[in-house]
């Protein structure tokens, strides 16, 4: 079984701090900026999602053939071929998957001044570097204010796709046939980063106001009224649902 990625291959705390710093940045962008009321940088609880994953496959294989009779200048022979093509094949696969949720407040992330931003990843990891999510929120926005709408649910994507693949025969010729050795095999390496924006549930003041039995407005024999409540998707429901949303929309289609 292969292991899940290294801190050298997939260095999570510069990649959360850069995740971090770039929303930070995109969200201040926008704060006191756009109307709440279409989008309000402060009214969003984010999850970062990281989900590495890593594949591994060897296949080692050996054949075979052999000539009856062995002796040169024979009329008549038969070859004998043991495991065809690249002979006999044993393919042995491995697969491992991590994932993990940070979550942040947007209002705590736009006024958090401890946040190392000016801090240089010495990390060449492309989940390290600019990953444009101003650049997603600006035209997300600049989108919604030009038709009247409002953003609900925002969401973005990114992967990263390592593979290492190789293969090597051997091939021993002799007077009875032909010895067969060869093996191949490959390392993957997948780590996607998810982020999700989920609006925080809005929370409204009720005033409720009870009378005793007997009291004004109440007959002494009068029943007690109704009382209505409404039930709604928390927002963690909602969150997580968004999540199993987003996880379909990557789902890629092998390609034989």
């Amino acid at each position: 079984m292969p292991d899940l990625p290294p801190d050298w291959a997939m260095p999570q705390q510069q990649i959360l701090l850069h995740v971090a710093c770039e929303l930070q940045h995109s969200l201040r962008a926008f704060d006191g900026v756009t109307d709440p009321r279409q989008f309000d940088a402060r009214g969003w609880t984010i999850k970062v999602t990281l989900n590495p994953k890593v594949d591994a496959d060897i296949q080692p294989g050996a054949g075979l053939t052999r000539r009856s009779p062995a002796t040169s200048g024979a009329a008549r022979f038969v070859t004998w071929v043991i495991g065809g093509g690249n002979g006999y094949s044993l393919d042995m696969r491995g697969e491992r998957t991590g994932s993990v949720d940070f979550a942040f407040d947007s209002a705590k992330l736009i006024d958090d001044d401890k946040l190392r931003c000016e801090y240089e990843a010495p990390s060449y990891h492309a989940l390290t570097k600019y990953l444009g999510i101003q650049k997603w929120l600006h035209h997300s926005v600049a989108a919604m204010q030009r038709t009247g709408s409002r953003i609900d649910k925002p969401s973005f994507s990114s992967d990263v796709l390592i593979k290492f693949s190789g293969s090597s025969g051997y091939t021993y010729t002799s007077p009875p046939g032909t010895d067969l050795l060869n093996l191949s095999g490959y390392y993957q390496l997948q780590e996607t980063l998810n982020i999700n924006l989920t609006a925080k549930p809005s929370v409204e003041k009720i005033v409720a106001v009870t009378l005793p039995i007997g009291g004004p407005g109440s007959p002494k024999n009068a029943g007690r009224a109704l009382v209505t409540s409404t039930a709604t998707i928390s927002q963690e429901a909602r969150s997580d649902l968004q999540q199993i949303e987003q996880a379909i929309r990557n789902q890629r289609v092998p390609l034989q």
